[in-house]
């Protein structure tokens, strides 16, 4: 099985580590991530409800199945044409983005006047959900340092009609010189990616362990800062489109024990690994949830809700 990995084009360091988490089921989640994930897209209710737009794409011949865990979600199954040359995109009625990253937004649950931030926004498409979620009111506090991807955020949130949204050329490290507490928090961390293979096949074979621990750093750091801003009683959801325990329930296990906080239970997608490696972790870790190309038709994914207590 590791030479099949191989000849999929996977490093050696990472087909060893992928059939010690998952056995035989390494192949099915490598070979998942070699087919193109289904087009899906988000209703922007801002602009328009879910059962009129349905409708407006089915009369031009476009079909598709809902996206369990957003409500405003869906996977096209017949695209008789670009669905990003119809009006309805043009015009800001609906966003294209992939089933899993629809999670995040869902699982923090941000309401209207609340006191939100997104720690890593680019291109907008968490940040413009959240406002949907929020329906406009509140504040969304929106951070990236890439100069070119805010430029599409920016494009992106004015198409979509979001007014609560304030953009910061600035990493999210810098939260706390803004002086304001949170009601809750979405960290889509920077990460190695291992779970976006699909799209970013080159990082089968250029990515090493360094990277992994690199990004790992970053993320406790960015953690500690969120931590620090959040309101006693709010909420942090960290995500990652990567594979890597490192990168996931590590860092949650190092969240639970150096701070007063609690997992919230999630709802879809798989528990997280409590034994990767052999390394025994807390089995409240299975609170926070992974997301599999093999079993979900999407990208590698993986979700925690973490309360501040």
């Amino acid at each position: 099985m590791l030479e099949r990995l191989f000849s999929l084009g996977y490093s050696k360091t990472f087909a060893e580590r992928y059939y010690e988490l998952w056995g035989e089921r390494a192949l099915a989640i490598a070979e998942a991530m070699e087919r193109p994930l289904p087009r899906c897209f988000r209703v922007n209710t801002l602009r328009i409800e879910v059962p009129r737009l349905t409708k407006l794409l089915n009369k031009k011949g476009f079909q598709f199945r809902r996206v369990p865990w957003a409500r405003e979600g869906f996977c096209l199954t017949r695209e008789p044409f670009s669905i990003t040359s119809t009006p309805e995109y043009l015009s800001g009625l609906l966003y294209i983005q992939e089933a899993s990253s629809m999670y995040p937004p869902v699982a923090l649950e941000p309401g209207p006047g609340e006191t939100v931030a997104d720690m890593a926004a680019a291109p907008g498409g968490k940040t413009s959900h959240m406002a949907q979620l929020m329906e406009n009111r509140g504040i969304i506090y929106a951070f990236d340092v890439g100069e070119e991807r805010l430029k599409e955020t920016r494009l992106n949130l004015s198409r979509l009609g979001v007014t609560n949204a304030v953009l910061f050329h600035k990493s999210s490290l810098h939260i706390d010189e803004l002086g304001v507490e949170f009601d809750k928090i979405l960290l889509d961390a920077p990460c190695t990616g291992s779970g976006t293979i699909h799209k970013n096949p080159e990082r089968k074979a250029n990515r090493t362990m360094d990277d992994v621990k690199f990004c790992q750093g970053l993320q406790m750091k960015l953690i500690e800062k969120a931590l620090e801003v959040l309101k006693r009683g709010g909420v942090l959801v960290y995500s990652t489109c990567s594979l890597e325990p490192e990168e996931n329930e590590f860092v949650i296990q190092w969240v639970l024990d150096n701070f007063d906080v609690e997992l919230l239970p999630l709802r879809h997608g798989e528990p997280a690994l409590t034994k990767p490696f052999g390394v025994e972790l807390s089995e409240e870790i299975k609170k926070a949830r992974r997301f599999y190309p093999d079993r979900h038709g999407t990208s590698g994914f993986f979700v925690a809700k973490i309360k501040k207590l």
